[in-house]
């Protein structure tokens, strides 16, 4: 038996172990867990009746500073929903008026932007953009993820998508044309960067 020979056959082993330690570490990256977190919400605001919801997914904006990235979009003659997604595990600390919220798990403690705050961003682009008083929107974050709110949250802050279909269906007057939703929509899709917004 030659060298070669020799090396191939103590090397064959990690063929498969390279990519499974591949995939383990991209399941549990962060990207991967957002964009998890994404696609269950996008599936289930996907259930929403489409003659009375229109739900845009991953909407890039520009603003004044760049861009500004809305998960989902639910356009309704109710008003306009404002999604963010968060997918993250652990004891959740936080409030409406907290700049930075906190995530604790077992003995680590990281934390991440009110998620609030990036939806009023999102709401104040997307009132420039569609000439919409700020009542027309509806603010709303879900956790996704296996969390614990250890602070009291307002309404539209929920910790399943349940409770975030709950939360849009409390709204029941309608505010809104169907020609305006269809302007919005239309000026939405126009002004996105992201071709797949339906999807």
């Amino acid at each position: 038996m030659d060298m070669t020979s020799i090396i191939f056959n103590a090397l064959q082993p990690l063929c498969w172990i390279i990519p499974v330690v591949f995939i383990l570490f991209l399941v549990r990256s962060p990207w991967f867990k957002g964009r998890a977190g994404e696609l269950i919400v996008h599936y289930r605001l996907k259930l929403l009746p489409a003659k009375h919801y229109k739900v845009l997914t991953n909407v890039t904006l520009p603003t004044e500073n760049g861009t500004t990235q809305i998960d989902h979009l639910v356009v309704s003659q109710y008003g306009i929903f404002v999604v963010e997604t968060i997918n993250i595990k652990g004891w959740i600390f936080g409030g409406t008026y907290q700049p930075i919220w906190q995530q604790a798990l077992f003995n680590r403690s990281s934390v991440f932007k009110n998620p609030l705050h990036q939806n009023e961003k999102h709401i104040k682009t997307l009132q420039y953009l569609l000439g919409v008083d700020e009542t027309a929107f509806h603010s709303a974050v879900v956790f996704v993820g296996d969390c614990t709110f250890k602070t009291e949250m307002p309404d539209n802050v929920v910790k399943s998508v349940s409770a975030m279909m709950h939360y849009i269906h409390t709204f029941k007057k309608p505010l809104f044309t169907e020609l305006q939703l269809k302007q919005w929509v239309a000026s939405i899709e126009g002004t996105s960067f992201n071709p797949d917004l339906c999807n």
